[in-house]
């Protein structure tokens, strides 16, 4: 196909999937990222990969430039101001005359301000995107799997058998792989015609903690529990990885999260799949896929 589309976070784990996807219906791909020697496999695949900021708009202009759609997220972390980086994509994109615009929220919209800066930039943003007069569709995917992947996860799976994670063992959560994020963002490039829609994104499967443990227990053939760590154990560990301004967050939206109502991270996906149709992945599917990555013993720290 000769139709261009440009894709952002390409390198990551939400945008990879969307460029890779894009690839694979034979679309041309542009895809920026800040490194390109860390990006190498896109290039592999097929995809033209370019240098780009999302705080430096002539970069943005330069990749935007011959591209008809775009899939747009922003970084979750690493500094900076979302809502400056958005304005420079829209403008890029109203420059080029871009025909078609999908933003990932990367997570739920509030439908009122929460006094939570986290959660409430998206309704900001989604208003940016609107009133851009770039024709878009908006994804807005509630929880990640790969989120069971992490450092909050990983050492005590091994170690102990338990997935930890910080939210009550009694509240179910429409868990949602990445790779089905990617293929709603491509169903929703492809349709154009539903520019002006927003869809809320789940998994196939609202699952408590026990579900969870029994979807790990039978993907990976042993017996797995599951515990629910507190908001602020869980952003001492993101902390870590992303700073202290972000692990403040982490945990305000994390304690807000065990206050709402039972069925607050409950989607109901069928208005998006009747539309954007595509074969959803299970829980346990997905750890079979990454069984490997489960079932790898800790590394043991080196003697002195």
């Amino acid at each position: 196909m000769s139709e261009l589309i440009l894709t952002y976070g390409a390198g990551g784990a939400q945008g990879a999937p969307v460029a890779h996807g894009l690839l694979e219906k034979g679309y041309k791909v542009r895809a920026l990222v800040k490194n390109l020697e860390k990006n190498a496999g896109l290039a592999n695949a097929g995809a033209e990969v370019v240098q780009g900021d999302l705080g430096d708009l002539e970069s943005l202009r330069r990749a935007t430039r011959g591209a008809s759609k775009v899939f747009l997220m922003l970084p979750f972390s690493g500094g900076g101001n979302p809502l400056e980086y958005a304005q420079n994509a829209l403008t890029a994109a109203q420059e080029a005359g871009v025909e078609l615009l999908v933003l990932n929220t990367s997570g739920q919209t509030p439908q009122q301000p929460t006094g939570m800066p986290m959660m409430d930039y998206r309704i900001h943003l989604e208003r940016m995107v609107r009133e851009s007069g770039v024709p878009s569709i908006i994804l807005r995917p509630f929880a990640y799997m790969e989120n069971l992947r992490g450092p909050w996860v990983l050492p005590r799976l091994h170690a102990e058998n338990v997935v930890a994670y910080p939210v009550s063992a009694n509240r179910p959560i429409s868990w949602i792989a990445a790779q089905d994020l990617g293929r709603f963002a491509v169903a929703a490039l492809e349709r154009p015609e539903l520019a002006g829609q927003s869809f809320n994104l789940g998994g196939p499967e609202a699952l408590d903690g026990e579900q969870i443990a029994q979807s790990f227990s039978s993907a990976l053939g042993r017996k797995i529990g599951y515990v629910a760590i507190s908001p602020e154990e869980f952003g001492a560990i993101m902390g870590r990885m992303i700073g202290p301004e972000a692990e403040a967050g982490i945990v305000v939206a994390y304690r807000a999260s065990e206050a709402a109502p039972q069925g607050a991270m409950v989607v109901d996906s069928r208005p998006a799949l009747e539309k954007l149709p595509i074969v959803q992945t299970t829980l346990e599917q997905w750890v079979r896929q990454h069984a490997q990555i489960f079932s790898a013993p800790l590394e043991m720290p080196a003697q002195r």
